[in-house]
């Protein structure tokens, strides 16, 4: 796994986030649209803002192996990078007239899930997470008026294509140790953890999803195709690894009509 690029990436992404101008223009969205939308937001930003300490406690602990030396460090980096997405959410939440949370029911959950096992596991629900933001974003930034949000969506969407191919580094190394057996078993378990995930995702956003004019069922049918494809990316890949060393990721251009699996 190239750490250094990943550091480098994370380290410059951070500052970009830091220093993006969303529009000056009021929220000219109707209240059927914006009330809901303001409280799906204030829940995505919720999870974005937590300190990080028990995910790199967890990188320092785990026996990574020298193939991923510098992952501690990366981490630490693509924490700060999120938490960097918390701040972008939170003036968006205020844009759109709502407030912040400090509490809520499915983020508790999901952050006791996160640290039941081991790294890998912790890894793994982070990347759930992406996966089913990939989506999210994607329909804020074709189904939804606001340029604020627009802009919003577009920059935390270019950021997640980004996330997934960092998470996708990490599990081409792992997945690559483990027997056939055992990972036909990680990706069976895999699959059912994520479709739990955005069941319960797709219900607590339900209003949100149905004022940008989307089911709950088309959801989370967008969903398991953005697992789908990424599974497919981490087989190639890792038939790669088979063949010989990957190569360093590569930074692409972004596109909505490329990149949003959601379509």
């Amino acid at each position: 796994m190239n750490t250094p690029y990943w550091i480098h990436h994370f380290e410059t992404n951070t500052e970009k986030n830091r220093a993006l101008e969303f529009p000056k223009t009021p929220c000219s969205l109707p209240e059927a649209v914006r009330k809901p939308l303001a409280k799906s937001l204030a829940v995505f930003q919720l999870g974005e803002s937590g300190s990080g300490s028990r995910i790199r406690r967890c990188c320092h602990d785990a026996r990574i192996g020298a193939d991923l030396r510098g992952y501690p460090e990366a981490v630490d980096r693509f924490i700060k990078e999120e938490q960097s997405h918390s701040y972008l959410l939170a003036r968006a939440v205020e844009h759109l007239g709502g407030r912040l949370l400090t509490k809520q029911w499915t983020n508790s959950v999901f952050q006791r899930l996160r640290f039941l096992l081991n790294l890998d596991f912790t890894i793994q629900m982070l990347l759930t997470a992406e996966l089913i933001a990939e989506v999210y974003y994607g329909l804020l930034y074709l189904h939804c008026d606001d340029p604020v949000v627009r802009c919003l969506a577009q920059k935390i969407l270019q950021d997640e294509t980004r996330h997934l191919a960092f998470q996708r580094d990490f599990f081409r190394v792992r997945v690559a140790r483990l027997s056939p057996v055992v990972r036909w078993f990680w990706r069976l378990q895999f699959r059912a953890v994520h479709a739990l995930t955005v069941l319960v995702v797709a219900w607590d956003h339900r209003h949100a999803l149905r004022a940008l004019g989307l089911s709950p069922g088309a959801f989370r049918t967008r969903c398991g195709k953005a697992w789908q494809r990424f599974s497919a990316r981490l087989e190639r890949a890792l038939a790669r690894e088979a063949r010989g060393p990957a190569g360093t990721a590569r930074e692409e251009p972004w596109s909505p009509r490329t990149d949003y699996c959601g379509l």
